[in-house]
């Protein structure tokens, strides 16, 4: 029940504004969920529209509420826009059914169907790219260069921005990085090859030779020199500066972190790997959203058995 942000106590004076149930349902629902900070935000930022939008307790809203406030939507967004509007309220609706069913006896979003999109494509880089990314990284100054070297290795092996910012040095063993925390509890371990492992004890040993000292909580990758034994973390926007301005000086234009997790997933099903063991390792929950990586690496099969059918090598691009 929604009631006025203010009321007087029987003595007359102001006394602390009542809670609006509505919202404190929204952030019970958040903490129950294993999400991201910014899934999280974008979760409540479309909770707190839809109620913007109705004045009505989550336990009154009917199935014709989900679709005039669909019609809305539609008016001012765009359909991936209103499809992620709308799973913010499903998954919602959900969580509500199942922990106060004496309050939602019915799932007001079930009769309402998403938005139908085309599948995005893959957006891996090239090897060409993958090449001047790596160029790129020489023009940087000791010993930045060699954090930025072991954050670009990291990152090719598929783990999203958030991940990497929250690694400690109690995630990583020598052999494997920990994720202890991800996307929609997408928790797990990812081995590295030789040359990250490499990449990341050559960094971490000019840290000890700088005196630093180590613990396990002691933050992976660091935004800047320790001063005066601090340790701060490299930030979330940081990370997102950093390869942006990498891209930059490599000539790829509006770089982010995200699409080094989709060369890794592409070249993964690329060298063969079956696609469930390619899935653990970049700990996708849905197939749908992998799929785009099979795509791409069932036509590129597709085109190598076709040359190999008429006797020719495949041409260079």
């Amino acid at each position: 029940m929604v009631v006025p942000a203010r009321h007087r106590s029987p003595s007359g004076a102001h006394a602390s504004p009542p809670t609006d149930l509505r919202y404190v349902r929204v952030e019970e629902f958040l903490k129950a969920r294993a999400l991201s900070d910014n899934t999280q935000k974008a979760y409540r930022r479309e909770l707190h529209r839809f109620l913007d939008w109705k004045d009505l307790p989550w336990g009154n809203i009917t199935p014709r509420h989900i679709t005039l406030y669909k019609e809305y939507l539609r008016s001012t967004l765009t359909d991936s826009s209103l499809n992620r509007a709308l799973s913010a309220l499903k998954s919602f609706f959900d969580w509500l059914g199942r922990t106060y069913p004496d309050v939602l006896p019915l799932d007001p979003t079930k009769t309402v169907s998403l938005n139908k999109l085309p599948s995005p494509p893959a957006r891996d880089l090239s090897d060409t790219e993958e090449e001047a990314l790596r160029s790129a990284l020489s023009q940087r100054p000791l010993p930045t260069r060699l954090r930025d070297s072991a954050i670009l290795c990291v990152l090719f092996h598929g783990l999203r921005a958030g991940e990497v910012v929250a690694l400690n040095l109690g995630d990583y063993d020598g052999v494997r990085l920990r994720i202890r925390r991800g996307k929609d509890d997408s928790a797990g371990s990812v081995p590295l090859d030789e040359a990250t492992r490499g990449a990341i004890d050559v960094y971490l040993q000019e840290r000890r030779n700088r005196g630093e000292g180590f613990s396990p909580g002691i933050p992976l990758f660091l935004s800047r020199n320790p001063i005066r034994g601090a340790s701060p973390r490299l930030g979330y926007q940081g990370l997102y500066y950093l390869i942006r301005e990498l891209g930059q000086t490599a000539g790829i234009a509006d770089l982010t972190p995200h699409r080094l997790r989709h060369t890794y997933a592409t070249k993964l099903l690329l060298r063969g790997m079956d696609s469930l063991h390619a899935r653990t390792l970049t700990r996708h929950k849905s197939e749908v959203s992998f799929k785009r990586y099979a795509k791409r690496a069932l036509e590129s099969a597709a085109e190598r058995a076709f040359y190999q059918a008429i006797g020719e090598e495949p041409p260079t691009p």
